[in-house]
């Protein structure tokens, strides 16, 4: 495409997924700010930073996190609900499970793994729809802060190597 044909049409922004449609939403939960690393000392959300977030799945989609995923496992668990109550709480459990992380954030994290899959932590889970949604959420806030505690320590090693292996060539 040549430039003036460029500048005449406006990109399509629902191909930046990590940015709009179900991102936007999940973004929108998290305002803007990595939910592992709290953009640590960033005064304010800019574009710049703004588009190098991504979605983050605490319990990732490898292990049953992603929305159809949840679905699945929540029909398993209660095939007595109404279809409408069953996505409701998958609904529910997915708004949880997805939040706002950095770039960096998103894949210093990617090969974390939860002792259980989703499926399991719903299936194992004891009570009523809301009970289980209960402790599935308190599951999925333990994992996060296991994430979060673990990019504090990465961070502070990057940070480290940064000031003495990249910052005096960058800078002088």
């Amino acid at each position: 495409m040549t430039h003036e044909r460029l500048a005449a049409n406006e990109y399509d922004v629902g191909n930046c997924q990590s940015l709009f449609g179900y991102a936007e939403r999940v973004h929108q939960r998290s305002h803007g700010l990595c939910q592992l690393c709290g953009f640590e000392g960033i005064p304010a959300l800019d574009f710049h930073l703004w588009r190098q977030l991504t979605v983050e799945h605490v319990i990732g989609v490898s292990q049953g996190g992603a929305k159809r995923q949840i679905e699945e496992a929540i029909a398993k668990r209660f095939p007595s609900l109404t279809p409408s109550d069953r996505a409701n709480l998958a609904n529910q459990i997915d708004e949880v499970n997805t939040v706002t992380a950095c770039h960096f954030c998103n894949s210093s994290t990617s090969r974390n793994r939860c002792d259980r899959t989703m499926g399991e932590i719903i299936a194992q889970s004891k009570g009523t729809a809301e009970e289980v949604r209960a402790a599935v959420n308190l599951e999925i806030k333990r994992v996060l802060k296991d994430k979060q505690e673990r990019v504090r320590w990465k961070l502070a090693s990057v940070r480290k190597a940064f000031d003495k292996r990249v910052k005096a060539v960058l800078r002088p």
